[in-house]
């Protein structure tokens, strides 16, 4: 196979401590691997866009390009001073004001309301500068946000010889979770079928995604590669997942990730838990809940409403490093998995459901619709369980209880398939066929 060289277009990238920049910064990883000459165009990193931290070991052949954004006036209010230890409680309260003030916006808004639209005008120019310098066979971008499309379109418009391959981790003016309403709307369809135009290949992380943008898209070749799992993270996974695992004096149940406020529901498992402590089936030391992760004012707020936490089983531990991440998820017995209430979210394929995939723990899904990807995969990869409701949990925690052990029999076949190696074959097989 030639070598290719590929500008890689991303607000994501290391050292943020994100799942978005696992997709990425593992394909540029694996490109790198098989020969190939890999650019990252990206931001400058922020504290306030999410934890750092995420630092890894880059291989010469991947060249990372940081660009600044940030106005003056919002890096005074948004980033700490050079030689202080923490930012002030009263810049963080700016912060977290101006990111509230944000997300209501964007209710209205959706994407046309984006702090990375400072970033486009730079990006542009840097992009272009190194167009002429490299000529690169493709360009991918990764959404979101949509200036990394927007960045792409404008390279593809002065160089139409350059591949490329547009690539949605999320949908745009279509997301089922946040898009703009009313004329808004319109113009945020027009904007996106308007920037799209050009673009040689459209990707989307699973089939139900790449059925809708077809109906809009029907004249674009889209294709599916879902979001998967780095082998060279988890080498001993296939020797990890035992058919039968035995109940030791706790049974732990274990969430990692980012918790939707009203889109996931982890109140069946919080009734089902109490009612069966309530029954004097099960001892309150006996069980434990544990979530990791940075949203949990909210979750925090619904188990003090409704009382969830009478017995002391939930534990909120906040935000803790990506290693510490997965060594919890491997030392659990139980992995929750949280599916989207919303039947507009049939294709989400969250990067964190295909760690849960090689953990070597049986995953309990909780609030699953069988129509939806995710459920479809915890099914046919047989990692799991799939619960609709309390009842549903109830019997399957005594059945637990009362054989101290559970049994699953995952196909390691099928879950190979998802691992990011084969994934950054199947997008430079786009690229070499020229699409």
């Amino acid at each position: 196979m030639d070598s290719k060289k590929i500008l890689l277009v991303t607000t994501f990238f290391y050292p943020q401590n994100r799942i978005p920049v696992l997709r990425i910064g593992q394909w540029a990883k694996y490109w790198a691997l098989e020969g190939h000459e890999v650019t990252v165009l990206t931001t400058e990193k922020y504290p306030f866009e999410g934890p750092l931290g995420l630092d890894v070991l880059l291989s010469k052949s991947i060249k990372v390009i940081e660009i600044d954004y940030l106005p003056k006036f919002l890096k005074k209010i948004l980033i700490k001073k050079p030689g202080t230890q923490k930012i002030s409680k009263e810049a963080c309260a700016k912060g977290s004001n101006i990111k509230k003030i944000v997300r209501d916006m964007r209710k209205y808004l959706g994407s046309l309301l984006d702090i990375h639209d400072l970033w486009i005008k730079q990006a542009t120019k840097k992009a272009l500068k190194l167009c002429r310098i490299n000529n690169y066979d493709c360009v991918i971008s990764s959404y979101s946000p949509p200036a990394v499309h927007i960045v792409a379109q404008k390279i593809k418009k002065l160089h139409p010889n350059i591949i490329w391959i547009a690539d949605f981790r999320d949908l745009w003016a279509y997301n089922h979770l946040q898009h703009a309403k009313g004329l808004l709307g319109v113009y945020e369809k027009y904007k996106e079928r308007r920037i799209l135009r050009c673009a040689d290949v459209l990707i989307t992380v699973s089939d139900p995604l790449t059925e809708k943008m077809k109906k809009y898209y029907p004249n674009k070749k889209i294709v599916t590669i879902e979001n998967g799992f780095d082998e060279e993270q988890f080498p001993l996974w296939k020797k990890n997942i035992k058919k039968k695992k035995l109940l030791g004096d706790k049974l732990v149940i274990t969430y990692t990730g980012t918790i939707y406020d009203g889109k996931m529901d982890p109140r069946p498992l919080f009734r089902a838990c109490n009612e069966l402590i309530d029954e004097n089936f099960i001892k309150k030391e006996n069980l434990s809940i544990c979530f990791y992760g940075n949203n949990t004012n909210e979750l925090s707020s619904l188990i003090n409403k409704y009382n969830y936490n009478k017995y002391s089983i939930i534990e909120l531990k906040g935000f803790v490093s990506r290693k510490q991440s997965l060594l919890v998820q491997k030392n659990s017995d139980l992995l929750l998995f949280l599916e989207w209430n919303d039947p507009y979210a049939k294709g989400i394929l969250t990067g964190k459901l295909f760690e849960y995939l090689v953990s070597g723990v049986p995953i309990l899904a909780v609030g699953v619709n069988h129509s939806h990807s995710a459920s479809k995969l915890i099914e046919d990869t047989r990692t799991g369980k799939l619960f609709l409701n309390v009842s549903e949990i109830k019997n399957f925690l005594v059945e637990i209880f009362l054989s101290k052990e559970f049994t699953f029999e995952p196909d390691i076949k099928m879950i190979d398939t998802f691992s990011r190696c084969n994934q950054a074959r199947k997008v430079m097989d786009l690229v070499n066929r020229g699409c």
